[in-house]
């Protein structure tokens, strides 16, 4: 299994988003998705780590810092029985998501993970994205913490395996 972190900042109804560059081995190449990656082993351990892993990749990813992101879910990315066009061994990801209203920093024009994006929120589910996104979108709508499972059979969202418990 692998873990990491996704960060949902959102300020006056824009969202910041990526769209991934395209690349082998990453299941979210040239989609559009939240910035975030993988853990470092030692941010995994605690909560102020996870938390310090999700202010790094979007620093990294898009030049922004993150003021005061709050926890606001945790996802299994159930991939096992999932296929990907280019992501040949598929793990299970563990994904924490954070939200955040403020930030200092200037938007870089793009880094290696690709091109960060303000999107106006009634426009992200036009986005060419993954189906889990979808679903996390909608749980992140609710202003309840979250956690859910995201599962796919082949390349398709199964519903009935994907579910989601509000705290």
């Amino acid at each position: 299994m692998k873990y990491g972190t996704m960060s949902y900042l959102s300020v006056d109804g824009k969202v910041l988003i990526i769209q991934k560059a395209k690349r082998e081995n990453d299941p979210n190449s040239g989609y559009f998705t939240l910035p975030g990656g993988k853990l470092k082993p030692h941010e995994r351990r605690t909560p102020q780590g996870r938390l310090e892993g999700a202010i790094r990749e979007t620093k990294e990813e898009t030049g922004l810092r993150l003021i005061n992101p709050v926890f606001r879910g945790i996802i299994l990315f159930h991939n096992r029985e999932r296929t990907f066009d280019n992501w040949k061994n598929p793990q299970d990801y563990l994904v924490y998501i954070f939200e955040a209203k403020k930030y200092t920093g200037i938007l870089k024009s793009s880094s290696d993970e690709g091109i960060p994006l303000w999107i106006d929120e009634t426009e992200i589910s036009n986005l060419p994205q993954n189906h889990g996104d979808k679903k996390m979108y909608e749980w992140l709508k609710d202003s309840r913490n979250f956690k859910g499972i995201i599962k796919h059979r082949g390349n398709i969202l199964d519903e009935s395996g994907t579910s989601v418990r509000y705290l």
